[in-house]
């Protein structure tokens, strides 16, 4: 309704003009994105989304720890965290039964307050792949920005699957959601490696049986979040949906053809915006406080990962 109708739209005559989630999922979204403008600023959504390649890191990234300093800050100044008050800790797994650690629940990330000082720490064992890194980073760095600015509580119930949702309205949404499922070639035909924010009520994930899933946001969420991030900044057509692997790409064409057919470029359908719940917890700043950790698990399971009963509770 709001495209010359001699041109066509991107998604294709087949592509759905449903809403991609379901109800309670698509007002979670639109309601939680509306809060983030009130209190980040539309400028916020505006920017550059951050991409692959030329933004992030250079060719000549390995990995090593100084490089990977350097991405924190980097992904700092564009997060609008001030890297001087972050500590970054680097922790791996060198010597671990590679087998072991596919079947076990880890920590690949956490955020806490020690001594009144924010920590960070990231999971090295795939440093070198740094668009892992970035998302994770990015996860983190968004926790800095809800829970160390006092925004929300930790005591929140959606303040993981919140923390996702605001890595999307602050560029980073290629990096998290192309991250919730990792594909790689195994000996076994091909295994998923996957990383976001896990815990084991929320994580369902399988190793050769053709996937493995992590994350507080289904493909679908991510999917019709950047629909919204891109509808919120009036791309109906986003240049960067191509940096989208194939799934939420599709959940991304078909946000934006629904958003087409019921809103108004820059607005989006939900109204009742005001009941997003947000409370204020002061934590202690004098022992080490463990806020918020990422994890990574892999589990048996079915596919697709967003059937409902792989969907988070």
């Amino acid at each position: 309704m709001h495209r010359d109708p001699e041109t066509p739209p991107p998604w294709g005559r087949a592509t759905s003009t449903d809403c991609p989630v379901g109800v309670p999922q698509q007002a979670w979204i639109e309601a939680s994105l509306a809060w983030f403008v009130r209190e980040f600023g539309r400028e916020r959504a505006a920017r550059n989304v951050v991409l692959p390649g030329p933004d992030l890191p250079s060719a000549a990234y390995t990995g090593t720890p100084e490089q990977v300093g350097a991405l924190v800050s980097r992904v700092c100044g564009l997060m609008g965290v001030d890297p001087a008050g972050i500590t970054v800790e680097l922790f791996g797994r060198a010597g671990e039964d590679a087998a072991a650690t596919r079947k076990e629940r880890r920590t690949v990330g956490h955020y806490s307050v020690r001594n009144g000082r924010t920590v960070i720490g990231l999971d090295v064992t795939e440093a070198s792949d740094a668009a892992y890194l970035i998302a994770v980073i990015a996860h983190e760095l968004c926790h800095v920005r809800l829970l160390g600015e006092g925004r929300i509580s930790a005591d929140r119930k959606d303040h993981e699957r919140l923390t996702d949702l605001l890595t999307v309205y602050f560029g980073f949404g290629v990096f998290t959601t192309n991250a919730a499922l990792r594909f790689g070639e195994a000996a076994r035909g091909f295994s998923v490696q996957p990383l976001g924010e896990l815990d084991e009520r929320t994580l369902n994930a399988a190793r050769n049986d053709g996937f493995s899933r992590l994350g507080y946001l289904t493909e679908r969420e991510f999917g019709y979040a950047m629909a919204c991030h891109a509808w919120l900044r009036r791309e109906a057509e986003p240049a960067w949906a191509g940096h989208l692997d194939p799934g939420p790409r599709a959940f991304l064409w078909e946000g934006l053809a629904y958003l087409d057919r019921v809103a108004e470029p820059g607005v989006l359908p939900t109204r009742r915006t005001g009941t997003v719940p947000v409370s204020i917890r002061v934590v202690p700043k004098t022992d080490p406080v463990w806020l918020s950790g990422l994890y990574l698990m892999t589990t048996r399971g079915k596919w697709p990962p967003d059937t409902p009963g792989h969907r988070p509770s």
